[in-house]
């Protein structure tokens, strides 16, 4: 395999929160130069080697991102297992959290939950520059599921209980039996 092939596969491995350039870089044994050349010499049909700040990520073409959206509605309205809804309510009040932030909150690792959210489209992780880690957040998709505009709207602690119950309860119709 060329190291091309060899990044790709690194790419691919590391799912949605990618891998340092460094760690390329040390695997590989290239310099930043030759990372770089090897990022702008990618090609493939529906993906695209991109880079934020050291972080570099396997990732798929804007072109598809209408069809991508579409899968994920379809996605979206399949059952989510109890761990994801916990997850999700979590991230929705406190967010933007890292995952280690959700492990201490939930007591539990939360790595399965968060990969299932982030793959129907509800959350996504985001780099940021003070921190190490990705910072996870509710997608427009959320908000669009809810029925709401703004996050603002999400019923507080201060409001009823049977308003929150009734605003979870999409989420409780589609409890699944898989604890993830």
């Amino acid at each position: 395999m060329d190291n091309l092939e060899i990044l790709e596969a690194l790419l691919y491995t590391s799912g949605d929160e990618g891998l340092d350039q460094q760690q390329i870089i040390n695997i590989l044994d290239i310099n930043v130069k030759q990372l770089d050349c090897l990022i702008d010499s990618y090609e493939s049909r529906g993906l695209v080697i991109q880079k934020f700040g050291t972080t570099i990520v396997l990732t798929t073409k804007k072109e598809a991102s209408s069809y991508i959206e579409q899968l994920i509605q379809q996605k979206s309205k399949m059952k989510l297992s109890q761990a994801a809804m916990e997850t999700l309510s979590i991230i929705a009040y406190n967010q933007p959290l890292t995952r280690g932030d959700i492990e201490m909150i939930r007591g539990i690792n939360s790595d399965g939950a968060v990969k299932t959210l982030i793959a129907r489209g509800l959350v996504e992780a985001k780099d940021v520059d003070y921190s190490r880690s990705h910072h996870l957040l509710t997608t427009d998709l959320f908000l669009n599921v809810f029925g709401i505009t703004n996050l603002d709207e999400l019923p507080t602690t201060e409001e009823d209980d049977a308003e929150m119950d009734e605003f979870f309860s999409l989420l409780v119709n589609q409890k699944g039996d898989s604890n993830e």
